[in-house]
């Protein structure tokens, strides 16, 4: 896989429309599809209340929404994240279970990562594969 295979899709407009009303000041995501059947949402969001601290967000899903939705494996996550945002920690979010919004129940969602203790642990115990 490499990023040549994906194509960027428009979001439909019912989405973006909502996304503005409860975003007005962050752009809306892009919609990314590959030949695969996952598709994925990209866009820099802020994380905080005052807009200071803006962080990659990818939504990824795969097949279509109730016919042949489900969620997305360990390896499509990873190649999901080196094509559409390569060199960018990230982590998948395991809130309280009180916290959970599941509004999409076949979709997983990647945050950039900025704790700087983690990545310098990651950087060092590495094992040498190649980078993306």
């Amino acid at each position: 896989m490499g990023m040549s295979n994906w194509t960027q899709k428009p979001l439909p407009q019912q989405f973006l429309d909502l996304w503005r009303e409860h975003n007005p000041d962050v752009d809306p995501p892009r919609g990314f599809q590959n030949p695969n059947h996952l598709t994925a949402m990209v866009g820099r969001e802020p994380v905080d209340q005052n807009n200071e601290d803006w962080r990659w967000h990818i939504s990824v899903r795969f097949g279509d929404p109730g016919i042949d939705g489900r969620v997305p494996t360990w390896d499509e996550l990873v190649d999901v994240a080196h094509e559409l945002r390569p060199g960018v920690c990230f982590a998948i979010g395991i809130p309280p279970r009180s916290w959970w919004m599941n509004v999409h129940p076949d979709v997983l969602h990647l945050y950039e990562m900025k704790d700087e203790a983690l990545v310098s642990q990651w950087r060092e115990q590495r094992m040498g594969q190649t980078p993306t």
